[in-house]
């Protein structure tokens, strides 16, 4: 039930789905507030879109956030970087008009070891 509070989630696009969300000033960084695999991270798409949250398809960075990242925690220091693209997007992705929106970038600054494969 805390998908509604999400500001963004991240999808691979099928299999994984987390969300994720950042208060600044009341944490350090941004915190995984769901996750999920399968019919789990198809629920979590279907409660975004009631919910009019951004769904953003990233695969490296779903499946390491689903991966390395536990409930309530804080993302990790080595995903910062690809978050910090995926907060810019989204910042993009709010001033954006209708006629022009932004690109999703193309490639996500995930290190190899945090991209599980699977």
């Amino acid at each position: 039930a805390k998908v509604p509070k999400a500001d963004v989630i991240v999808t691979n696009p099928t299999h994984y789905a987390v969300a994720l969300r950042y208060a600044e000033g009341e944490t350090r960084a941004p915190v995984l507030l769901a996750k999920g695999a399968d019919l789990v991270a198809a629920r979590i798409r279907e409660l975004a879109a009631e919910h009019h949250i951004p769904v953003v398809e990233a695969p490296p960075l779903a499946r390491a956030l689903y991966h390395h990242v536990e409930l309530e925690q804080e993302i990790p220091v080595t995903l910062y970087r690809a978050v910090a693209e995926l907060l810019a997007y989204l910042y993009q992705l709010r001033l954006a008009t209708p006629q022009q929106q932004p690109q999703v970038p193309a490639h996500w600054s995930v290190p190899p070891e945090m991209d599980e494969r699977g």
